[in-house]
């Protein structure tokens, strides 16, 4: 009996192997096909990801150029009426718009929208390390810096309004900017009602210096840095994109 069975083994040996080896192979066809289906999966659910980092971070960097110019320009504004004060110069209705722009504020929202719905989710997500890190780092630590320090610039703001009760008109929508080199800004043209006295006045010259070093260590320290990380990481992000695509 025994050596019958082994006879008969000994004589199909291979068909027993072959279906084994078969088996193995479909269980691991299948299980490369689960995989690559997972793979592919994810990758298109990380350029989704990465293309909402692009929309998100995109707008971020027009409204920050967009701020840089308002800063630029209320820097210039402040300089251009401290030149005025300081040599005594008479009043022009051309400085009625540089009056306007030394009070020329905006603060960076940032869109957070893109980097909480990561964290809410899953943050491998992005398989890139180093791009994850650099997104992460962009949201948690340059936006929440620069926002911390329009805080405090924000104050010496709010102290030139206070000059606005004292010495000048209500803002006027409508009048156009006479000056060449500087249009009106959206909230209008303001005219000075006591211009000798507000050139008189040390604490108005001292305020427009605070802005203007305010304004300018704000631009070098953090505006302009963020302005380069921004259109690099954006770049990375483009060039990720690619890759997985």
């Amino acid at each position: 009996m025994l050596r019958t069975i082994y006879n008969h083994l000994k004589s199909t040996w291979y068909q027993y192997v072959l279906e084994i080896i078969v088996v193995i192979l479909g269980i691991l066809i299948a299980f490369n096909l689960e995989q690559w289906s997972e793979t592919r999966s994810n990758q298109k659910k990380e350029i989704e990801m990465l293309k909402e980092f692009q929309r998100g971070l995109s707008a971020d960097l027009s409204e920050l150029r967009y701020i840089i110019r308002f800063h630029e320009n209320s820097i210039r504004s402040s300089r251009m009426i401290l030149k005025v004060i300081q040599e005594n110069l008479p009043y022009h209705d051309s400085l009625d718009v540089y009056f306007s722009y030394t009070h020329a504020f905006s603060t960076f929202s940032g869109r957070m929208g893109p980097v909480e719905q990561l964290k809410n989710t899953n943050l491998a997500l992005v398989s890139n390390d180093t791009l994850r890190l650099a997104i992460i780092s962009m949201y948690d630590e340059t936006y929440p810096r620069i926002r911390l320090v329009e805080q405090a610039i924000k104050r010496d703001y709010e102290q030139l309004r206070d000059f606005d009760r004292l010495y000048f008109d209500a803002y006027d929508f409508d009048r156009p900017s006479t000056n060449p080199n500087m249009p009106a800004p959206p909230w209008g043209i303001m005219r000075p009602l006591r211009f000798a006295e507000l050139k008189t006045s040390p604490e108005y010259a001292a305020l427009l210096r605070a802005r203007i070093s305010n304004q300018m260590g704000l631009l070098r320290v953090h505006d302009y840095p963020a302005e380069r990380e921004l259109t690099n990481l954006l770049q990375q992000i483009d060039l990720e994109i690619q890759r997985l695509e």
